[in-house]
């Protein structure tokens, strides 16, 4: 299952690569490589994604897997932001499978900043995949400093809630994984 994994994975990245859109423009917001840390997402066990222009990130997962038990992943992303520009988290989509009862747990913020703890009880009784979606820019209006790039954090943990439950944030289907988006603004002077 692992070696399918990793071909999936590795076709995907490279259909990703041979799509002809343009690479990043330093005028424009996007975003940079992350650095992914976590029990559930320890080094060489995430692929990511980042469409040609910058714009979106995805993350999949080979072990964000509590069966039972809790995890947590947390992700440093740099975002470049030309002059005259701020960004802010707008939404972030986490998808996995869950059986029984558990907890999806993440922040959102800027270097230095914090925001609240989002919590979601999932379950499912037979077990089904999961789909949360976060719309971030009623919960916060944080902004970035005008023309400085920044780091954004998220931080996650999966946890359940007895012992006969399971949850994942994976890439087993390649549907499963997290996708970020931003928007940005013209600063106010």
């Amino acid at each position: 299952m692992k070696i399918f994994n990793t071909l999936m994975v590795g076709t995907v990245l490279a259909v990703i690569a041979q799509t002809t859109v343009a690479a990043p423009n330093k005028n424009t917001v996007y975003f940079k490589d992350p650095a992914i840390a976590g029990s559930g997402c320890p080094a060489g066990s995430s692929e990511f994604v980042i469409t040609p222009d910058g714009s979106t990130l995805s993350i999949l997962f080979d072990n964000y897997i509590a069966e039972p038990g809790n995890k947590s992943c947390s992700i440093a992303l740099p975002v470049h932001i030309p002059n005259g520009f701020q960004v802010s988290n707008m939404t972030a989509d986490f998808r996995g499978f869950v059986k029984g009862r558990a907890e999806l747990r993440r922040s959102y913020f800027f270097a230095g900043n914090r925001t609240p703890t989002l919590k979601t009880q999932l379950y499912k009784r037979h077990g089904d995949d999961y789909i949360v979606r976060d719309n971030l820019m009623p919960m916060t209006e944080s902004w970035s400093r005008c023309g400085q790039d920044v780091n954004m954090r998220i931080n996650s943990r999966i946890r359940t809630k007895d012992r006969y439950s399971n949850i994942s944030v994976d890439s087993l289907d390649l549907s499963n994984g997290v996708v970020f988006h931003l928007q940005y603004r013209r600063c106010h002077n």
